[in-house]
């Protein structure tokens, strides 16, 4: 930061001075601060500044893409002092200030004053930054310290180096208590490992953000369950710093939705219940079957009046309740625990911490051999009579507020069922008692009109053809009609079409004694269309001699409760923008069939399609269009799935299938080729026509498998393995595969390790003019020398960095060491033009909307002219994207760096492109300079793009080059540039000082050869 500073506001106040400018100026800061900033300019020339002051203030920037200027300073002892002045905009809280950079201007002999005034730019520059830079830290500090989200920040070891408030107050530690540990302490010992899988993932690039969700265990010892999102945060060159995870407790939502199944569940046991205790089991077996509980068990109060307590039914860990104490229940020292204190007091009971907790020290030692964590006991009143349900959970803490009220919620819901049981029980007695005598005709009448007219149970009559004899209101508003329209009509004309059939056939069953009762489900068609699901319950109505008097229909409307079930149930094991099966269901119908492979033998697949180069279509056409791209290939692909077979969507551009019922590993790649060939046609949305391609990795299932996860797992690698040979193409597993991805991730961290160890470097093959044997420039080619493995080839990490954002880092490296070796080439006679330096460009780095301002910008930084620069791309990279490659090889061209277009001949070779982009250079790839196998119809490949480069006045530059015959029909042919181990080997940077040394330029005589001293197994 500079020691000369004034601050100004837009008025020209001044709002700051630093020291240096106190002593410069002779005033005090008090002098100063306050005053116009034309108190600092001589007199004579103080309206001038006013108005090139105003002028600057319509259009401020920096001085030296703006204005700068030398000034006289007015001190306070009268003597004015000449000064050089950076002026520098900021703008803090939508406020504009002005930096002005102040020193003293004195010129040295033979030198400008340019180089001061840089500098003070840049002085003046950094202290703006400073500025904005504490502005930009508080804003931080307001966004994360005061975050109600709860965050932290982990380094690349994944220990936290920062929390939040948020974060601490939900495990319920202390800063001090998390920070330089990893998650672990504090994770359920469950879900160890998910952390750290997750961060495997994201720290080797192989996604760039990933969800997930675990359990954490608070400091209290509650379990919570949190959703988190983890990302890295990378500087300005994309390495990564540290990372970013933002966590969301999802506990109460997670008990809501077990609490809404369990009550979908009471009320289905509720439908079909005829006999309270049998319900009362149910219930209990369903509390632990699907609420998670150990341990559900009713207790009602002993037939003692003791106050103890008696268990009426139980489910889960039954033992805890029987194992040695079976005598000891009705007991008074039964009732001396929760349950006993619920019964008494009507209120429920929660023992947070079974271990802690004073009330439950008797039975403290044999929670804890059950693993029970907490309780809660909850009553209810059963007609006369008070019945507990207790709950034992696995976890301290889990009755908290909300899933408490669930339960008694579900507890009411349960009394209420028992009376619809009793109702039911009621009505049947009833009806038996209204047929029995007509002496008791009257109270028969009574009792039938409250336990069938004023019934909230929906209820029907039919005689012996089925036909209404008798329905009560709650019928008549469930199904829309009048009794005079339902009266002497069966239900046909008021049945959804497809149902048709059910309540008749139940009805044959019953007319013919087969059955007593029968429950089924059907739907009604309203009077008004709507469609209503009902769950029904028939029975016969008999006299004495056990003869049919007519038939008895109760009924319960579950439209909405089903319509729920079902739209919750397909949420959660469905992709909403696909509608295909997620990862959740996919890895359940995977385990099943891995288990059915392994119990009864035979063989699946799993296939994992990667659609090639997606990120594209959403980076050209927008998210939009890419959806619909997404929704139209799962509709293509369902078209070749088999019912047995289950297809999923994995992530953004990736999907996996399951085949079933397999014979051999041919009938898995037939399922690979039906699903690339329905991607054959292109797509069509919204007028853009697209064509998608995918790859796939294959891998057959059978016993040997540990489990259907490691099938995905092997699915990826063939898939790796198989965009590598070639995109639009499927490969099947097999166990080399394995072996050979654990060496690639382990040679990328090496890689990456490398890269900052200084263990990569630049060497550098001379291009030579093939008519004077002038070295005209050099081809840069990246070198690893691996300090245990020794020189790594570079179509080993290359390939490699590639699959990665490393490739990026790489090729700056590359352009920058390029640059700044050739900043100090010259040749020795000064009439020679400097060698130019040719840097290869991989896809990443070429289609980077950046890659111009990073080219101009190193250029300028290693002080090296645009024309001593060539780009090499290959055939494949410029036509990923031909439009964008047209545009960023027209502003190479105006800034007057070239273009080479390397391994001509290798790829699509269109000549319509050629001419469109109009490269400086074309590179003859070597398979056509050096044949494996010498022909005529080599020579003439090799002589037709030579002469295509002279039609089209393009430098032709021939790769490899070997002997001194292809040499001399490189000459022939008129070929003008060319490279190769004829001339000489890639050098290290010293080595082509020592050969630009040699000469001015035509360095070899008689002798073409000149090799560097370098022990390498390729050059």
């Amino acid at each position: 930061m500079p020691d000369e500073v004034v601050i100004v506001d837009s008025d020209g106040e001044i709002r700051y001075v630093s020291q240096s400018i106190e002593e410069m100026s002779g005033y005090t800061c008090e002098e100063l601060v306050g005053k116009n900033i034309e108190f600092l300019v001589p007199l004579a020339r103080r309206a001038v500044h006013v108005r090139s002051r105003t002028e600057y203030q319509r259009q401020p920037g920096f001085r030296k893409m703006g204005r700068d200027s030398t000034y006289d300073l007015h001190r306070k002892n009268q003597v004015d002092l000449s000064v050089v002045v950076a002026l520098s905009p900021i703008v803090v809280d939508d406020v504009q200030w002005i930096v002005a950079a102040v020193h003293e201007q004195r010129p040295l002999v033979g030198m400008g004053s340019q180089p001061q005034r840089s500098t003070l730019e840049s002085a003046a520059t950094k202290f703006a930054s400073a500025v904005l830079l504490a502005n930009s830290e508080e804003r931080f500090r307001l966004a994360f310290e005061d975050n109600m989200a709860p965050m932290i920040f982990t380094d690349l070891d994944d220990r936290v180096i920062a929390a939040n408030d948020a974060f601490c107050r939900m495990i319920g530690s202390t800063k001090d208590e998390v920070l330089g540990f990893d998650s672990k302490p504090f994770t359920f010992p469950e879900d160890v490992g998910i952390t750290e899988a997750a961060h495997r993932r994201v720290s080797t690039g192989e996604i760039d953000q990933v969800r997930y969700v675990k359990r954490y265990r608070h400091k209290d010892g509650r379990v919570i369950f949190v959703e988190v999102s983890k990302s890295p945060a990378r500087d300005s060159s994309g390495e990564t710093l540290y990372y970013v995870i933002s966590e969301r407790d999802v506990t109460d939502r997670i008990r809501r939705d077990r609490l809404l199944k369990l009550f979908s569940e009471v009320n289905r046991l509720a439908s079909n219940a005829t006999n309270e205790r049998l319900f009362l089991q149910q219930l209990c077996d369903a509390l632990v079957d699907m609420g998670g509980y150990k341990l559900a068990w009713i207790g009602i109060p002993s037939s003692q009046n003791d106050g103890g307590v008696r268990v009426l039914c139980s489910a889960g860990e039954t033992d805890y309740l029987f194992d040695g104490i079976v005598s000891w229940w009705e007991t008074r020292e039964s009732g001396h625990g929760p349950t006993g204190v619920a019964v008494r007091t009507g209120t429920s009971q929660v023992v947070g911490d079974l271990a802690r907790d004073s009330i439950f020290q008797l039975w403290r030692e044999r929670a804890s051999r059950y693993g029970f964590g907490s309780s809660a006991a909850i009553p209810s009143l059963l007609d006369s009579q008070v019945a507990v349900l207790n709950l034992y959970d696995p976890y301290v803490h889990a009755f908290d507020e909300v899933t408490l009220r669930g339960l008694e919620d579900l507890v009411n819901d349960a009394r209420f069922a028992i009376a619809h049981v009793r109702a039911l029980i009621e009505t049947r007695a009833a009806l038996e008692r209204a047929t029995a005598a007509n002496a008791a005709l009257t109270s028969s009448e009574q009792r039938f009109r409250l336990a069938f007219e004023e019934n909230m149970a929906p209820m029907v009559f039919t005689d012996f053809m089925d036909r209404a004899i008798a329905v009560n209101d709650a019928f008549c508003a469930m199904v829309g009609f009048t009794r005079d329209e339902l009266l002497g009509h069966d239900s046909k004309h008021f049945t959804f079409p497809d149902d048709v059939g059910i309540t008749e056939e139940t009805h044959v069953r019953l007319a013919m004694d087969a059955i007593d009762q029968v429950r089924y489900v059907k739907r009604y068609l309203r009077k008004d269309g709507r469609v209503v699901v009902s769950e029904v319950s028939r029975s016969v109505a008999r006299d004495e001699s056990g003869e049919i008097l007519y038939f008895v229909s109760s009924e319960r409307d579950v439209t909405a409760e089903k319509s729920l079930t079902e739209q919750l149930s397909h949420q959660a094991l469905h992709d909403t923008l696909t509608g295909l099966a997620n990862r959740s269901l996919f890895e359940d119908r995977l385990s099943q069939a891995h288990s059915r492979i392994t119990r009864q033998g035979g063989i699946g697949a799993v296939l994992l399609v990667d659609l090639d180069d997606f990120k594209g279509v959403n980076d050209s056409f927008g998210h939009l269009i890419g959806d619909q791209l997404l929704v139209g290939i799962a509709r293509r692909f369902e078209l070749v799935t088999r019912s047995s077979d289950t297809i999923c969507r994995l992530g953004s551009d990736q999907f996996l299938y399951l085949a079933e019922g397999l014979t051999s590993a041919e009938q898995a790649e037939e399922v690979a080729r039906r699903l690339l060939d329905v991607l054959t046609e292109p797509f069509m949305f919204s007028g853009v026509v697209l064509e998608q391609h995918a790859s796939i990795g294959v891998v057959v299932m059978d016993s040997s498998n540990s489990s259907g996860i490691e099938c995905i797992q092997e699915a990826d690698v063939a898939l790796y393995e198989a965009k590598k040979i070639r995109k639009g193409n499927f490969l099947l597993f097999s166990p080399k595969m394995h072996e050979a991805a654990l060496t690639r991730f382990s040679l990328i961290q090496e890689l990456r390790k490398a890269l900052h160890a200084g263990e990569l470097a630049m060497h550098y093959q001379p291009i030579v003019n093939l008519l004077t044997n002038e070295v005209l420039g050099f081809e840069a080619l990246m070198r690893w020398h691996h300090a245990k493995k020794g020189w790594i080839a570079p179509d080993v990490f290359i390939p490699l960095a590639e699959q990665s954002e490393l490739i990026v880092d790489l090729g700056a490296f590359a352009l920058d060491e390029a640059l700044r070796a050739a900043s100090s080439w010259t040749w020795t006679s000064p009439e020679s033009k400097a060698p130019y330096v040719t840097v290869n460009f991989s896809a990443h780095q070429f289609h980077d909307p950046g890659l111009v301002k990073a080219i101009e910008a190193a250029l300028e930084r290693n002080r090296v002219a645009p024309e001593r620069l060539i780009v090499e791309i290959t055939e494949s990279v410029a036509l990923l994207d031909a439009s964008e490659t047209t545009n960023t090889m027209a502003l190479l061209r105006d800034m007057g760096v070239g273009i080479a277009l390397d391994d001509f001949g290798t790829g699509y070779s269109s000549l319509a492109y050629l001419a469109l982009w109009r490269p400086g250079v074309i590179k003859i790839d070597r398979s056509f300079v050096s044949p494996a196998h010498e022909s005529d119809h080599a020579r003439v490949v090799l002589e037709t793009i030579i002469s295509l480069g002279l039609k089209l006045n393009t430098t032709v530059l021939a790769e490899g080059i070997e002997t001194m015959a292809q040499l001399r029909l490189l000459r022939q042919l008129g070929c003008r540039l060319g490279q190769g181990y004829l001339f000489s080997r890639a050098m290290a940077p010293q080595e082509v000082g020592q050969m630009l040394a040699r000469s001015s330029g035509n360095w070899w005589g008689e002798d073409l050869h000149f090799q560097p001293h370098l022990d390498l197994p390729y050059q």
